[in-house]
């Protein structure tokens, strides 16, 4: 009996340990692994969602769907999936079965869809809807006429959130920046861009840190991340080593950080360091952003807007 009662008052301690936890956090999606799997094919316009779309704080063997629909509310297609532990928090969606539902028929997780225009996909866990993400899919047709026929291009958060990126929040790492890159020729399958990135302390023009020279990356119509590695500029003594997350947190202030494709600018994101930490706001902001929209990044991603 009384190691019963000992039991259960530890039972009580965990329990109250990890109750606020699981109130201040709601189920969510880790933003990077849900860009880098719903994914389409542009040449024979496939959609698929694929197994390596990672959730935080959900329970482990929970089943749930998502909705495939269109912007204006017909659904289309239902993804159930179960819930796999990773490590705490982090869980892996197993997708098993992707359902027709204009024909009720199930079919494989990858299905053709060619029909233009604006998406959402709603994600359920055990009947309760906790994230939406909504996606565009528009159709271009090549100027050679025996190119091989339209092509098909999902757009969406992919072209505008990109992060600064530093392992286990640990300043003494390095710091590399991570955006999703595609080309929209239907001429071309590939095309090269010499990319270059640069960040500047607004105050003083500052440059603090560039990608390394010399890179070649070759872009295709599917959205791939990319990871840049961020150094010293090319000057002086220090001129190519790698750039730690401390030495951008040293200073407080507001930044910019600037990405060219062979000399021509892609996009703008600003930033700011403040108390030694980089900033989050709108969609970023945890506990004050909606969560069906928040941008998870756990513990060492920080998420920026396109200007």
């Amino acid at each position: 009996m009384k190691k019963l009662t000992s039991l259960v008052i530890a039972l009580l301690l965990v329990a109250a340990f990890f109750l606020p936890a699981a109130a201040e956090y709601p189920p969510g999606i880790m933003f990077a692994s849900l860009l880098n799997n719903v994914t389409f094919v542009s040449n024979n316009a496939s959609f698929s969602l694929g197994n390596q779309m990672q959730g935080v704080f959900m329970p482990a063997g929970a089943k749930g769907w998502v909705i495939f629909r269109k912007a204006d509310g017909a659904e289309l297609y239902r993804f159930d999936f179960k819930t796999e532990l990773i490590r705490l928090p982090y869980m892996r969606f197993d997708f098993m079965t992707a359902t027709d539902l204009r024909g009720g028929q199930s079919s494989l997780l990858m299905f053709p869809f060619k029909e233009p225009g604006a998406y959402v996909l709603d994600f359920y866990l055990e009947g309760a809807k906790f994230y939406t993400f909504s996606f565009s899919i528009a159709k271009k047709s090549p100027s050679d006429p025996f190119a091989g026929g339209d092509v098909y291009l999902i757009d969406g958060d992919w072209s505008n959130w990109a992060y600064l990126y530093y392992p286990k929040a640990d300043p003494n790492n390095s710091l590399s920046f991570k955006v999703w890159l595609r080309h929209d020729s239907a001429d071309k399958l590939t095309v090269d861009y010499a990319p270059r990135i640069e960040i500047t302390r607004d105050k003083d023009k500052k440059l603090v840190c560039t990608s390394r020279e010399n890179q070649t990356i070759s872009l295709h119509r599917e959205w791939n991340r990319f990871e840049f590695d961020m150094i010293f500029p090319m000057v002086k003594t220090s001129g190519g080593a790698y750039f730690k997350a401390k030495d951008l947190l040293a200073v407080d202030g507001s930044y910019t950080l600037k990405l060219t494709l062979s000399g021509k600018l892609y996009g703008t994101w600003k930033f700011s360091v403040k108390g030694g930490k980089l900033s989050n706001s709108d969609r970023t902001d945890r506990g004050k952003a909606d969560p069906l929209t928040f941008i998870e990044g756990g513990q060492d991603a920080w998420w920026y807007k396109k200007m």
